[in-house]
């Protein structure tokens, strides 16, 4: 039998403190969810206080119990309120009347959801008019409430531009968005999801959708030549479809998106500003601060509860300041290297990692990750996530690199100036590439065109 001895083990393990932990949590959120936090313990917590200007202090009575000097000395309250530091908090708009008192964004709507990727995709000004027009006439289920023609005639535009704005926004998310019938709705699905004119899939829904609906599959069976089982798996794939793009996407959980910060376009050069228009200025309560640093007699309770309280108060204070410095720190790096984004548009999207961030930063990469998730800034290109700059990246033949956002925003501008009589399959695609240096695969070109939901050279095809 083996005998139990005890022993020691020295082993290394990483412990968080309070005040990392506090700065973690901080970092992590976005602008609403700090302000509630920031109020809510504004609220229980005693020692905190909101600073006013020109507030007149009144100092409340207590009894305090008796205590010996000796016992006060057992707290060292000198730690927390050094001669050269003040223990305060004051939001940034207290220091720039730049920033703005409060910039509040509805949660998009699915219409503000298409016109964004409108203006992402497109560069030429009558086709975003177009769509704005298309955008504006859906109906409730996402259908197309007009017909072209109606467009040409209100808008003054080509039956070409009308129809190639309509195939834009029919590539849109949610599938099957502006269609203008169920039997196309479903098609558009069908082709999105790699299925081809000649599929089963395809021929029931533009030929057979009534015998479907009647569950009359032998009828199908007999027009198509196929099996059974070939109508029932063609069925299924079908029936699993959204036959109505709006469905489910209502507006009843909408919320508010306040940027947590603002970029202002400053000519040559933008300013990154920390959205902070709502947050109290906080400083340490001067009626507990008093009765520390003249050591009075306190209870050990009342010991306890002060230094808590004291503690969670400062370590706030500290993780705000912390929290600013890291965001501002981050966001103005990210900045720096996107401002070809900023000045042309998402062609000149550079590659941009969080480990390249974290090494330019000097911050751990878990840190960077914690500052970008779920944080926005209000850029002169709309509102954004700060997720949205980071892209992996793609060698050039010239040793640069280039972000996979840049490529995929060529592969778009290619289609949309083929020839619509003669459209670039994917291989063609690619050599047009390879003239400008960028070296992908067949494959890699395919997999982009679907990422941007456009269709197969051969259902691009216009006689």
């Amino acid at each position: 039998m083996r005998e139990i001895k005890p022993e020691l083990k020295v082993t290394l393990k990483q412990t968080l403190t309070p005040q990392l932990y506090q700065l973690l949590k901080l970092l992590q959120m976005p602008y609403i969810e700090l302000e509630q936090t920031v109020l809510n313990e504004l609220v229980k917590n005693p020692l905190l206080d909101e600073q006013q200007e020109s507030q007149e202090e009144e100092t409340p009575q207590i009894q305090r119990g008796q205590e010996t000097k000796k016992e006060l000395k057992e707290i060292d309250w000198t730690e927390f309120f050094h001669a050269n530091y003040d223990y305060s908090y004051k939001p940034l708009q207290y220091l720039s009347n730049a920033i703005p008192e409060k910039v509040a964004i509805a949660k998009p709507t699915i219409r503000d959801y298409l016109f964004e990727q409108l203006h992402l995709n497109v560069t030429s000004k009558e086709i975003r008019t177009i769509g704005e027009y298309i955008i504006d006439s859906l109906d409730e289920t996402g259908f197309l409430d007009t017909d072209t023609q109606e467009i040409i005639e209100a808008l003054n535009a080509s039956e070409q531009d009308v129809q190639e704005a309509l195939t834009l926004v029919q590539t849109f998310d949610p599938p099957g968005v502006a269609s203008r019938n169920i039997e196309e709705c479903l098609t558009i699905q069908l082709y999105q999801n790699g299925y081809d004119e000649d599929s089963i899939e395809v021929k029931i829904v533009q030929n057979s959708l009534k015998e479907v609906a009647e569950i009359k599959f032998d009828r199908i069976k007999r027009k198509l030549g196929i099996s059974e089982m070939q109508v029932r798996e063609a069925v299924h794939t079908i029936s699993s479809l959204n036959p109505k793009p709006f469905r489910g996407l209502g507006n009843k959980d909408i919320r508010y998106i306040i940027p947590d910060l603002i970029l202002k376009d400053m000519d040559d050069d933008y300013e990154v500003i920390l959205n902070e228009s709502t947050l109290p200025s906080l400083k340490i309560n001067s009626y507990y601060r008093e009765i520390l640093e003249e050591k009075n007699n306190l209870l050990e309770e009342e010991k306890a509860f002060i230094k808590q309280k004291l503690n969670s108060a400062v370590n706030l204070i500290k993780g705000l300041e912390e929290r600013r410095h890291s965001i501002l720190k981050v966001t103005n790096y990210i900045i720096k290297k996107q401002k070809g984004f900023f000045k042309e548009g998402i062609s000149k999207l550079v590659p941009l990692t969080m480990q390249r961030v974290s090494e330019a930063v000097g911050l751990h990469e878990s840190t960077i990750s914690r500052i970008v998730q779920g944080k926005y800034i209000d850029t002169p290109r709309g509102l954004l996530e700060l997720k949205f700059f980071f892209s992996g990246s793609i060698p050039t033949v010239d040793s640069g690199d280039i972000s996979v956002r840049s490529v995929r925003e060529k592969i778009r501008l290619i289609v949309e100036n083929e020839g619509k009589k003669h459209p670039l399959q994917d291989k063609e695609i690619a050599e047009q590439l390879e003239k400008e240096g960028i070296f992908i695969a067949r494959r890699t070109v395919a997999k982009y065109r679907k990422q941007l939901k456009l269709l197969p050279a051969r259902f691009r095809k216009e006689d």
